[in-house]
């Protein structure tokens, strides 16, 4: 069966019908896609994972445990594994998605070309058709005039009153007219056979062969579909065996651990070599004892307990009340836009309440746009339905709208990144301070040292103290750390720009000279206050290409030349932290030069 034969009289379902699977063919595409940023984002995960789970080769650690040998072992067979996604994503790119696109482009040409000779076609069937009606209409105009002139031949010549002439002349008047319908009726005779050949021929033979034409192209397109499907498996089958050998190799991996080993190497690793201590000697007090014995001393009692910090003493003879009393300390601050006279944990918690509700405002805002401007497309293909115009003030009033809720949205984004830190920070303090009276050996309450008494040194400051100032600032709403402190350091942000397509973002955009630099996004504020883990490898390094110079308690100052350890890669917002001594801190990205 062919189309040609059988779906002669359906053009107008086989243009829909050739249509409806070149869309499909591009959705197809889109299907591919789709996987092929699924595999991708899963290979960057992957190895985003590896990096960071690589333990650390310690220098005075020489006892390697089978456990983190196996470990790493396994992390290699790992990163074997997101290679292989990689390279799964290479083949739905290179020979999947770039082959559907091919085959779309040569079916929508070839459909084209068809559909339009079709039209051509029926095109010139239709004008031998008209010109056939045309003749037809001659040929009875023509007859009609004949009638008319022998029926006025017939009253003249019957009418004994006329003249010779005059009979005559509705004579050759007949004659002419008649001479006038057999030359139309011949003319019509050819037209109608030369329309009744075209008609035959195009319905027998030139429609059919086109339609014909039509169909080995779907079937083309229907065939090519089911090797793009067999070359999408490919992509996959193809890497299985080593995914296979590299999931077989971690089992091996696995095999290998063996605990009396590991537990022979700590034994190894820790093992001291002294004896355990005697039996403690009974003391008898009803014998004499010689006055040169030396009394012991009380381990308990001789031990004593002294501070020396200018801040105040344990006994607190020294400490200080804030002016005014209890009464002054203890007043309901008032309330602040950032929530800061709120506790830290309520902090945090009306901050996040505030973002979600702006950006629920945000996202509804982003949707009416969205409306509007299909609105404006359909307005623009048809402007019977309503006038484009009439849409952009909307557009411009939703525009400003979400620009605003954008502003106010990064506002208390900022805030919530301070709060952050300022919990962070206090907390980080109290345990330094329990863990240095500890190591002291002292006991009793711990005293704050002032910022007068702190070293200056940046080396030789605890990680608890490396942002002493900042720590200053972020208290200041605290009623009991003073009154002359500054409040923390606000970071500008400039007006966003308008644009209809513009979606929600973080952070700003930054190039070196730029007049004003923002904080990285507060969803990494909060990972860049955590402490540096030892167990992890070195980290890369980079080099500063520019000055910069710190405006904000995330940020770190640095000058050209500086080599700095990369503690955490740029995630897409134009920042990198990194860490220069004991210092850690945020950098603009197109600030460093990375060592290849």
């Amino acid at each position: 069966m062919n189309w040609g034969e059988e779906l002669w009289d359906q053009y107008s379902q086989l243009e829909k019908h050739t249509e409806k699977g070149i869309d499909f063919l591009d959705k197809y595409c889109h299907f591919v896609k789709e996987r092929q940023q699924i595999e991708l984002q899963y290979a960057t995960s992957l190895k985003r994972l590896i990096k960071s789970s690589q333990p650390k080769e310690k220098k005075n650690d020489d006892v390697p445990f089978s456990t983190v040998t196996s470990f790493k072992n396994i992390l290699k067979e790992l990163q074997g594994i997101a290679n292989q996604h990689d390279l799964i994503a290479d083949g739905l790119a290179t020979k999947v998605t770039k082959e559907v696109q091919t085959v779309i482009a040569e079916v929508k040409q070839e459909r084209k070309k068809l559909l339009q000779d079709a039209r051509s076609k029926e095109a010139a069937k239709d004008k031998s058709i008209k010109k056939m009606e045309q003749t037809k209409d001659t040929y009875r105009a023509a007859h009609g005039n004949y009638i008319s002139a022998k029926q006025q031949f017939e009253k003249v010549d019957s009418d004994l009153s006329q003249s010779r002439a005059q009979v005559e002349k509705s004579r050759q008047n007949m004659i002419s007219k008649d001479q006038s319908r057999e030359d139309s009726k011949n003319e019509y005779i050819l037209q109608l056979t030369q329309t009744n050949k075209d008609q035959h021929e195009h319905y027998y033979t030139i429609l059919p062969d086109v339609f014909n034409k039509i169909q080995e192209m779907d079937e083309r397109r229907i065939t090519k579909t089911s090797e793009l499907y067999k070359q999408y498996a490919d992509c996959h089958r193809s890497v299985l065996p080593i995914v296979s050998k590299c999931l077989d190799d971690i089992t091996m991996e696995a095999e290998k651990i063996s605990p009396a080993e590991d537990s022979k190497k700590v034994t190894t690793k820790y093992k001291s070599g002294l004896v355990p201590p005697d039996d403690f000697r009974m003391l008898d007090l009803d014998e004499p004892r010689d006055a040169t014995e030396t009394k012991e001393p009380d381990s308990v009692s001789g031990n004593s307990i002294t501070t020396n910090n200018s801040g105040g003493t344990v006994s607190g003879k020294n400490k200080k009340t804030k002016k005014g009393g209890l009464r002054s300390i203890w007043a309901k601050p008032e309330p602040a836009e950032d929530f800061s006279h709120l506790q830290p944990h309520q902090q945090r918690r009306e901050l996040q309440k505030k973002i979600d509700e702006v950006q629920l405002q945000v996202d509804q805002e982003i949707k009416s746009k969205e409306a509007l401007i299909k609105m404006r497309e359909v307005y623009t293909k048809n402007p019977t339905l309503g006038d484009p115009a009439s849409v952009e003030s909307q557009l411009t009033i939703i525009g400003k709208k979400v620009d605003s809720l954008r502003l106010e949205l990064q506002k208390y984004q900022k805030y919530m990144g301070y709060s952050a830190y300022s919990n962070k920070t206090n907390n980080s303090e109290s345990s330094d301070s329990n863990y240095k009276d500890k190591a002291e050996g002292k006991t009793g309450t711990p005293v704050s040292t002032p910022p007068s008494s702190q070293p200056s040194s940046q080396h030789s400051t605890p990680v608890s103290d490396r942002y002493s100032s900042v720590k200053q600032e972020a208290a200041s709403d605290d009623p009991l750390h003073g009154s002359n402190q500054s409040s923390p350091v606000r970071v500008p942000v400039p007006p966003l720009p308008h644009n209809d397509n513009a979606e929600l973002d973080d952070t700003d955009a930054l190039t070196p000279g730029g007049d004003s630099i923002t904080s990285p996004v507060s969803s990494r504020q909060e990972s860049f206050y955590e402490d540096v883990d030892d167990d992890f490898e070195d980290h890369p390094q980079a080099k500063a290409k520019f000055a910069f110079q710190s405006g904000d308690v995330n940020s770190l100052s640095m000058e050209v030349g500086d080599v700095l350890d990369i503690m955490e890669e740029d995630t897409g917002d134009g920042w990198t932290r990194v860490r220069k001594g004991d210092n850690e801190g945020f950098v603009p990205t197109t600030y460093l030069e990375f060592d290849s």
